[in-house]
């Protein structure tokens, strides 16, 4: 079995530091600040149910939507199971059976009360008629709840077999395949990595000089680095409020349209914030 490989968790601190280091002090001219575009969000994707993965029905690069079947794991005994619960909801013969017992015992009390109306008949026969009519009303509630209890059993045990099929949870990319055919699936074990990126985040760290003109709302253009080129709209949506005391800067994130996923994540930028009075980029 593949080892899960760990991933560590970048810090916005820590992230910040990484892109000044990558960039350098950033750009005064114009107002231009470095940037990073990134996913929306990435997922280990995992299962619910631990067990030997069937069948992989998605590779590395694929484009998936959410609510896609991805994979499957071996499911052959909880078929069984929900079929038998399917079998043991659908049949009514206890509830048939009791009615059938419930209309006779009435037509034998209804005798035993014409009877005791006309002092034929002893007053022991006429308790035993009544409890015996009580006991098949009783067993008829008892058989409409045990195929109540069937249904119930009947959808746990569909929702327990669903839960072998592992479906994305999200419209994105497949990023990374981690499990193969044959291999046990476990909670330790994640089968693939996906990554939304529509829309992209736009990662800033703009110095703290620049704090108060940049807000919530405002428009940016971004300019991813070459190959990819051109400038893109993106639009601020949020603004820490906690400065990085180590590198003097505050973090910005804008949301950048990706529909067609014409974009990568991962690569680097330059933004430009936009002043109401300019144009904004399409």
């Amino acid at each position: 079995m593949r080892r899960r490989r760990s991933v560590p968790i970048i810090t916005s601190s820590a992230l910040a530091s990484l892109v000044l280091a990558a960039f350098g002090p950033a750009a005064a001219g114009d107002g231009a600040l470095d940037c990073v575009v990134q996913p929306r969000s990435t997922i280990k994707l995992g299962s619910p149910e631990e067990g030997i993965l069937e069948e992989l029905l998605v590779t590395r690069g694929e484009r998936v939507e959410k609510g896609q079947l991805l994979a499957r794991l071996e499911m052959e005994l909880e078929r069984y199971s929900a079929e038998l619960a399917r079998l043991r909801a659908a049949t009514d013969v206890e509830i048939r059976s009791g009615n059938t017992q419930l209309d006779f015992r009435r037509k034998e009390f209804k005798r035993v009360i014409e009877l005791e109306r006309k002092n034929v008949v002893a007053e022991k026969d006429y308790d035993q008629a009544d409890v015996e009519q009580r006991l098949a009303e009783l067993e008829l509630e008892a058989a409409k709840t045990s195929q109540r209890l069937a249904r119930v059993e009947y959808k746990r045990a569909k929702a327990h077999l669903e839960r072998r099929s592992i479906r994305s949870p999200l419209d994105g990319i497949v990023v990374d395949v981690t499990l193969s055919p044959g291999e046990y699936v476990h909670e330790q074990a994640p089968l693939m990595t996906i990554a939304e990126i529509d829309p992209l985040y736009v990662e800033v760290f703009a110095p703290v000089a620049r704090y108060g003109s940049i807000s919530e709302g405002m428009t940016a253009a971004v300019e991813p680095e070459e190959p990819i080129g051109g400038s893109y709209s993106a639009r601020v949506v949020v603004v820490d409020r906690v400065f990085d005391p180590a590198s003097r800067t505050f973090g910005v994130r804008l949301e950048l349209p990706n529909p067609d996923y014409a974009l990568p994540a991962g690569m680097r930028c330059t933004v430009r914030f936009l002043d109401t009075s300019e144009t904004k980029v399409d």
